[in-house]
């Protein structure tokens, strides 16, 4: 899988651009503010029709321009995709070889794309919805089912949360509590599934990138006591049961897969609590990179990879180690205001200034 060309009209601060990429990737330098991390968001918005760094799609639009538009050619399984965004700031609108999409979520079938970012170290340091929110996504990515599962259960959260803002009956009440215990059980038996794969790995990787150093474990914690673990669904809904006069306080649902947890630690300690910036990042770069060789491993197709500069900040032996594990199968992009750092990757090097 690999991007073929992009071009940009009116995309953050590209008033245009255009550019044909090598399957190995490219090396993108440049002076901080002149746009490196634009062009790799730019690059990346089609595997999820949106950026990795804001929620509002408006941003993307050149300031005191009316529209953005983004056009892009990806070769995925030999064959030819074309995709193109319109943004405006009221809409949006996707193309897959000139069809329009209903909803976006609809990339995450297609285009598989792990970002690097240095905001990643926050989902170890930062509150469990980060770690929620890498996990859904990492899932979504490896499984597309996952997505649509998702949205029926945010759905009945929803419903069910309005529900405690009323005066309602108990039969109301055991109704919606079926419809949410069956997905969140079907959500939990999912992660797990992935996790079973993904911690094995991750501990590996990162036992590589530690020069064997350091133990990393991992554990999912659950938003309600496990008193039977083998029957999910019992404590699930005996807890509900057990909370229903403070949910209706709180009027909302206070256990589920939207507030389960995933708990990270080096040698026996929180890594969240004592480890060190190079060991978060250190964490956060094994868990993109078994991300990334677990699509691999379903799909038999590598993931385009986006480094955003993250390497620069870890010793040189933790970031020649991670450059090892990667032995050129990816299609690569690292963006840097020093390509110095970076010489151990044969890659086409961008000068953004010199392509502006």
């Amino acid at each position: 899988m690999y991007i073929v060309r992009l071009e940009l009209e009116n995309f953050r601060n590209f008033s245009k651009l255009k550019h044909d990429f090598s399957p190995s990737g490219a090396l993108i330098h440049g002076k901080n503010g002149i746009g490196k991390t634009n062009l790799l968001e730019a690059i990346s918005f089609f595997s999820t029709g949106k950026s990795f760094l804001t929620r509002n799609d408006s941003d993307l639009i050149k300031f005191q321009t009316p529209y953005s538009r983004i056009l892009a050619n990806f070769i995925y399984r030999q064959q030819s995709l074309k995709f193109e965004a319109g943004l405006e700031p009221s809409q949006k609108k996707i193309r897959l070889n000139k069809n329009y999409l209903s909803r976006t979520s609809e990339l995450y079938e297609y285009l598989k794309i792990i970002y690097f970012s240095p905001s990643d170290i926050e989902f170890i340091s930062g509150s469990p919805s980060l770690r929620r929110n890498f996990l859904d996504q990492a899932i979504s990515q490896y499984s597309f089912a996952y997505v649509g599962l998702m949205r029926k259960f945010y759905r009945v959260l929803k419903q069910r949360n309005n529900l405690l803002k009323t005066g309602f009956t108990m039969r109301e009440k055991s109704s919606w509590d079926k419809q949410f215990i069956d997905l969140a059980e079907e959500i939990n038996r999912t992660r797990l599934d992935y996790l079973n794969d993904f911690i094995p790995q991750l501990k590996e990787h990162y036992q590589k990138i530690s020069l064997r150093k350091e133990v990393l474990g991992i554990a999912y914690v659950y938003s309600f006591p496990r008193l039977n673990l083998d029957n999910y669904r019992r404590d699930l809904h005996e807890f509900l049961n057990k909370k229903q006069k403070d949910e209706i306080q709180y009027q909302h649902t206070l256990a589920g897969p939207h507030l389960d947890d995933l708990s990270f630690e080096l040698n026996g300690h929180s890594a969240r609590k004592f480890a060190s910036q190079g060991q978060k990042r250190s964490i956060a770069i094994a868990s993109r990179l078994v991300q990334s060789e677990m699509i691999t491993q379903k799909e038999k197709s590598h993931p385009i990879l986006m480094f955003d500069d993250v390497l620069a900040d870890l010793d040189r032996d933790r970031a020649r180690s991670i450059m090892k594990i990667l032995q050129k199968k990816h299609q690569i992009f690292i963006a840097t205001p020093n390509a110095q750092i970076y010489q151990d990757f044969d890659l086409e090097k961008i000068d953004l200034e010199k392509v502006r």
